[in-house]
C-alpha cells in the first residue's frame, strides 16, 4: 500500500506560483521571521501538527529542481519505494563529500565561527549534541538544503526534540548571547545570518548520530557526482580526490592525514568560490556572492 507523501513548497505572496507542480503550496500569510528561512516554517508545521496528517512530510524550497536536478515526481517515487524508512533525502551538492569530512568542516570554511555559534546555541537550548563529536558525512548521511521528508516518528524525534527547543529558546531569549551569536550575518549568495546554515547542518549531524534510524539517501554514481560540480575547479578537485575518498568511505577509515588534506582542499575550494563568484553570477541565484 502506498504511503501518503506531502512535500510542501512555501508561498510568500499572492503572485507567487509553485515552481514544482508535484508539491503542495504552504502559504505564509505574514512571513514572520524571514531570516530564519525554512527553520521557522518547519517548526510552525510541527506545532500545527501538519506532520500528523501524512505518512511522510517535507518542506522544499522553490529552488529544489534547480539545485537537485531531479523532478518532484521522481523524488516522490523514490520516497514511495522506501516507505519503510524513517527519513528520505536528496543532497544537491554530492561533490562536497569529496573535500569536506562532514558538514561542519565545510561550514566552518564557508562561515567562519559557525561551529562555535552552533554549539553555544545547542547548549543554551538544552539540545544534547556536541559538534566536535560529529562523524564522517558520506553519501548516506550528507545533506544540504533541507531536502528531506520524514515519517511522523522522525518529525517527533528530530523536529520536536531538536529543532523545536531551539526555536523556543530563540523566541524566549532574543537578547541571550547565544541568540545574538547565531543572528550574526555571514557570507553567502543571499544576505543571511548563521542560523539557517546551522539548522541545515543539524539534519546530517542528527542522522549520523542516530544509526538506529532507517535512512534512504538518493544515490548518485561517480559520473553523476561530477556532473553536479558547478565549475571547472570543482571538477578538478573531484578528479583528484575521488579515489582516496571512496576508498576511505568503503573501509570506514579516515586517517588523520587525509582529514587534514580534506580541510586544506576545502579551504582552497571555498576561497576560489568567494573569488570566482564575487564577479560572476552564481548558478543558483543569478547574483554574485555578497562579500560584505
Amino acid at each position: 500500500m502506498s504511503k501518503t507523501v506531502a512535500i510542501f513548497e512555501p508561498i510568500y505572496s499572492q503572485d507567487q506560483t509553485l515552481t514544482c507542480a508535484d508539491f503542495l503550496p504552504f502559504v505564509r500569510a505574514d512571513n514572520a521571521r524571514p531570516e530564519w528561512r525554512e527553520f521557522k516554517i518547519l517548526t510552525d508545521m510541527y506545532r500545527n501538527g501538519e506532520h500528523l496528517r501524512h505518512d511522510y512530510t517535507g518542506l522544499f524550497s522553490p529552488k529544489f529542481t534547480l539545485k537537485s536536478k531531479v523532478s518532484g515526481s521522481a523524488f516522490l517515487d523514490f520516497v514511495q519505494r522506501h516507505d519503510g524508512a524513517d527519513v528520505c533525502f536528496i543532497n544537491p551538492f554530492p561533490q562536497l563529500a569529496y573535500w569536506s569530512f562532514n558538514v561542519w568542516m565545510q561550514g566552518e570554511q564557508a562561515h567562519p565561527g559557525l561551529s562555535r555559534a552552533a554549539q553555544a546555541l545547542l547548549d543554551a537550548s538544552g539540545v544534547d549534541i556536541t559538534i566536535a563529536d560529529t562523524p564522517r558525512h558520506g553519501p548516506s548521511t550528507l545533506a544540504y538544503c533541507n531536502f528531506w521528508v520524514g515519517s511522523r516518528r522522525f518529525w517527533d524525534e528530530y523536529v520536536g526534540k531538536t529543532l523545536l527547543p531551539i526555536a523556543d529558546f530563540l523566541e524566549a531569549n532574543p537578547s541571550h548571547e547565544a541568540a545574538i551569536g547565531v543572528m550574526t550575518d555571514t557570507l553567502h549568495t543571499d544576505p543571511a545570518p548563521f542560523l539557517p546554515f546551522i539548522i541545515e547542518r543539524l539534519f546530517s549531524t542528527y542522522i549520523s548520530l542516530h544509526p538506529e534510524l532507517s535512512v534512504a539517501a538518493y544515490a548518485f554514481d561517480a559520473k553523476a557526482v561530477r556532473e553536479y560540480c558547478i565549475n571547472d575547479f570543482e571538477r578538478l578537485l573531484f578528479d583528484r580526490m575521488q579515489t582516496k575518498i571512496e576508498q576511505a568511505d568503503s573501509s570506514g577509515i579516515f586517517e588523520p592525514a587525509l582529514i587534514e588534506q580534506m580541510d586544506t582542499v576545502c579551504a582552497l575550494w571555498q576561497r576560489h568560490f568567494f573569488d570566482f563568484y564575487a564577479t560572476r553570477p552564481h548558478p543558483h541565484t543569478g547574483q554574485p556572492v555578497l562579500i560584505g
